[in-house]
C-alpha cells in the first residue's frame, strides 16, 4: 500500500533513535500476522442514473488508469512538475529494480498543485511500479521515508501465515451485519485492552494467559465464527 512522503519528518532528529523490530522469534515459530493492504468496495461505481454518455466515459476513464501512462498521470500529476525522470546514479525503493520516475516535493510554502488524485485512484498499482520509485538512501530522511517503510516490510516477508481469512473479499447477509459487527467491536475492543495489560505487566501472561483466552467465551466468538464461515462458504472466492 503506498504511502505518501511526507514533507519533513516532525522531530526527525529522534526519529533516527527508532527502527521497525522484525518479528519475535519464539520456541515454535517467527511469526507475523497479515492484513489485506486496503478493503476493496464501492471504489468505482457507476449508478443507474447516469446517462450512456457519462457510463461510457467513466470506463474509458477508469480503463485509462490502469494503463502506466493512466497510472502516473493520475496519481503523480504533470512530468517535471510533481514528478520527473529519474537521474543518473538515483536509487529506486528497491535497489534491484530499475528507477521508473522521482516525485518532486512541495517547497516550503508551495501552494499544493491540484494536478493529481493520488489513493483515490489506485485502480492499478503494482508491487513493480512502486519498488521503482526513486528515494533517498538515507532512510532517516522525509526523502528516504519510503524506503525506510520498504525495508521494514522485508523484516516481515515470509513470516506471515500461509492461510489468511479473505475478509476484505466476502459478503456478509444484511440480516446479520449488525449482530456480527457488534461481536467484532466487542472481540476487538477485548483484545485491544487485555494486549496493553499484558504489555504493560499489568497482566501477568504466564498466570493470566488462560483466563484470557477462556474470555472470549463470553463474547459470542463461537456465533461470530459461524457467521464469517457461512459468509466464506457463500462467496465467490
Amino acid at each position: 500500500m503506498y504511502v505518501a512522503e511526507p514533507k519533513s519528518l516532525a522531530n526527525e532528529e529522534y526519529s533516527k533513535d527508532y527502527d521497525a523490530l522484525a518479528p519475535l522469534k519464539g520456541p515454535n515459530s517467527e511469526y507475523s500476522t497479515y492484513n489485506f493492504p486496503s478493503s476493496p468496495g464501492g471504489a468505482f461505481v457507476i449508478t443507474n442514473k447516469a446517462s450512456e454518455e457519462a457510463q461510457i466515459a467513466a470506463i474509458k476513464l477508469v480503463d485509462y488508469m490502469f494503463t502506466e501512462e493512466g497510472l502516473i498521470r493520475s496519481f503523480y500529476g504533470e512530468k517535471d512538475v510533481s514528478w520527473r525522470e529519474p537521474k543518473e546514479g538515483e536509487v529506486a525503493i528497491e535497489e534491484s529494480a530499475e528507477p521508473i520516475l522521482a516525485q518532486i516535493q512541495l517547497e516550503e510554502g508551495e501552494e499544493p498543485r491540484n494536478d493529481n488524485w493520488t489513493s483515490m485512484v489506485q485502480f492499478y498499482h503494482s508491487r513493480e511500479h512502486r519498488d521503482g520509485l526513486v528515494q533517498a538512501t538515507d532512510i532517516y530522511t522525509a526523502e528516504g521515508y519510503e524506503r525506510r517503510l520498504q525495508e521494514a516490510t522485508h523484516l516481515y516477508e515470509g513470516k506471515e501465515p500461509s492461510e489468511v481469512f479473505p475478509h476484505w473479499a466476502i459478503w456478509i447477509d444484511p440480516a446479520v451485519a449488525d449482530e456480527a459487527a457488534m461481536i467484532q467491536t466487542n472481540i476487538v475492543d477485548y483484545i485491544e485492552q487485555n494486549s496493553l495489560q499484558f504489555i504493560t505487566g499489568t497482566k501477568d501472561l504466564d498466570k493470566e494467559w488462560d483466563s484470557y483466552v477462556k474470555g472470549f467465551e463470553q463474547l459470542n466468538l463461537k456465533r461470530y465464527l459461524e457467521i464469517m464461515q457461512e459468509a466464506y462458504d457463500t462467496s465467490s472466492l
